[in-house]
């Protein structure tokens, strides 16, 4: 069934929709996206470490890398994952994103995400839940002048 706009009252037929079809029939479930400052650092430092924010537990549908200032050095790169501590590190969303590039990276783009990263979606647990940190973590060499925000649209998963 398509559900459409009469555009008399086009705020009213929206916010009514956003509720979701009549029940038994589905629901609407919107997403929402965090923005996370990223910290500069030297190597081995952690550019972020998040725990979930919120008491349940979130799909990670998208991630965006938007460098706005270059880490410093040519060889600084990062690894971003869904892991279960904020000293802990992984690569299946960015793989080896350039950290001395002002640019933006996606997730879902095979050319930004690097070798291992999958371009998927990931389940962020909730706190205390086995996988309920997102880190960024600063590898090779020094990025002591990264600046910039990871972006990161979560839907509920409870």
């Amino acid at each position: 069934m398509v559900h459409a706009i009469d555009r008399v009252d086009p705020t009213g037929e929206i916010v009514s929709k956003l509720t979701g079809p009549a029940p038994g029939s589905g629901s609407y479930v919107a997403t929402f996206w965090l923005k996370v400052p990223l910290s500069s650092g030297n190597a081995n430092a952690f550019a972020v470490a998040l725990q979930n924010p919120f008491d349940i537990d979130l799909i990670v549908v998208r991630a965006v890398l938007d460098i706005t200032t270059a880490g410093g050095t040519a060889t600084s790169v990062l690894d971003v994952d869904v892991v279960d501590a904020a000293t802990d590190t992984g690569d299946d969303i960015f793989d080896g994103a350039d950290a001395n590039v002002a640019a933006v990276s996606d997730s879902l783009n095979a050319t930004d995400n690097g070798t291992n990263g999958e371009g998927k979606s990931w389940k962020w647990d909730k706190s205390g839940g086995t996988n309920d940190h997102v880190t960024a973590k600063i590898l090779v060499a020094n990025a002591a002048s990264l600046a910039g925000n990871l972006y990161l649209q979560c839907l509920p998963a409870d």
